[in-house]
C-alpha cells in the first residue's frame, strides 16, 4: 500500500525527465501514467472496502459509531491524518446536531450536565472576528487569487469555530447508571465508572489552562481556569484519555450548575448527601 501511494508521483517525475531528455514520447508517457493511476484506483477501492469492514467489526463488538469510524479511518490513513479527518467530521456533525436540537451520547434515562455557559462569550467573540475577517479580505485584498485563498481559509476558520461552539453544547457531560462521562467539545472524552466513585463534593478550585490535565493522580477538566465538582474515587483507577490512559484517584470538572451536577452524580452512584 505504501509503495503504491508513492507510485504516481514517482512515475510522473521519471516521465517528465525522460520526455524532457527525448528518451520517451509524450504519448507513451501518458499511457504509462494512466496505467499507474488505474492501479492506484484499485488500491483506493480496496482501502475503502477494508475501512467499511473494520467499521462493521467495531460496531458488532459494541463500539459507538464515532469510535468505529475512528478505527476505520486508521485502517486506511496514517494516524495524524486519520485524527484530523475524524475531528473535522465530529465538528460538522455537532453543527448538524445543534441545528436539529439534539445531543450526542445522552441515552434515555441519562442526565446531561451542561458546561458551555462560560464559553459562550468567547465563542461569540471569535465568530464575530471571523465574520469581520471575511469582510476585510473581500474589501481590502485587490488580488483575486489571494482573495479567494484567504476567503476559503476564513470560511474554514468560521466553520471550525462554530463547530467547536456547537460541540460544547451538544456534547455535555453525561451521568448514566454505570458511568460518568466527561467531555470538552470534541477534544476530550473521559469515562469514570460509578462503582469507583467514593464521594462527590461541590468545591471551586483553580485548574490549569488546558483542556485536560493529569498531575499527582488528579484528572482535571476545567473551564475558564477553574472546576466546580470534585469526585474522589475508591482507589487508583485507570481511565482512558483518547489515545492514552492515566491512573487517578481524584477527578475534577467544571459544570454550569455544580450543585445540580453533584446531586445527579450522587444519586446515580447511590451516595448519601454529605450534609
Amino acid at each position: 500500500m505504501r509503495v503504491l501511494r508513492w507510485a504516481a508521483p514517482a512515475v510522473l517525475l521519471v516521465e517528465v525527465v525522460l520526455v524532457a531528455g527525448g528518451r520517451l514520447s509524450l504519448g507513451r508517457a501518458a499511457l504509462l501514467f494512466v496505467l499507474v493511476e488505474a492501479l492506484l484506483a484499485l488500491t483506493v477501492a480496496g482501502q475503502l472496502v477494508a475501512a467499511r469492514r473494520r467499521y462493521r467489526q467495531a460496531r458488532t463488538a459494541g463500539a459507538e459509531a464515532e469510535e468505529a469510524l475512528d478505527e476505520a479511518l486508521r485502517t486506511v490513513l496514517p494516524g495524524p491524518i486519520a485524527t484530523a479527518v475524524h475531528h473535522e467530521l465530529r465538528l460538522w456533525s455537532s453543527l448538524v446536531l445543534l441545528a436539529r436540537r439534539r445531543r450526542h451520547g445522552v441515552p434515555p434515562g441519562a442526565v446531561a450536565i451542561p458546561y458551555d455557559r462560560d464559553l459562550r462569550p468567547m465563542a461569540v467573540a471569535f465568530l464575530g472576528l471571523a465574520v469581520v475577517e471575511l469582510a476585510v479580505v473581500e474589501l481590502a485584498v485587490p488580488w483575486a487569487t489571494v482573495r479567494w485563498v484567504l476567503l476559503v481559509a476564513g470560511v474554514w476558520t468560521l466553520l471550525f469555530v462554530a463547530g467547536v461552539a456547537a460541540a460544547n453544547v451538544v456534547r455535555p457531560h453525561v451521568v448514566t447508571g454505570e458511568v460518568l462521562r466527561l467531555r470538552s467539545a470534541t477534544f476530550a472524552d473521559v469515562r469514570v465508572p460509578l462503582d469507583r466513585v467514593a464521594s462527590v463534593a461541590v468545591r471551586r478550585r483553580p485548574a490549569p489552562d488546558r483542556t485536560i490535565s493529569v498531575a499527582d493522580a488528579e484528572l482535571v477538566l476545567g473551564i475558564s481556569g477553574s472546576t466546580g465538582v470534585e469526585v474522589r474515587l475508591t482507589g487508583p483507577t485507570t481511565t482512558g484519555l483518547g489515545r492514552g490512559s492515566a491512573t487517578v484517584g481524584v477527578v475534577r470538572f467544571a459544570a454550569d450548575d455544580p450543585a445540580a451536577a453533584a446531586r445527579a452524580l450522587r444519586a446515580a452512584a447511590e451516595l448519601g448527601d454529605p450534609r
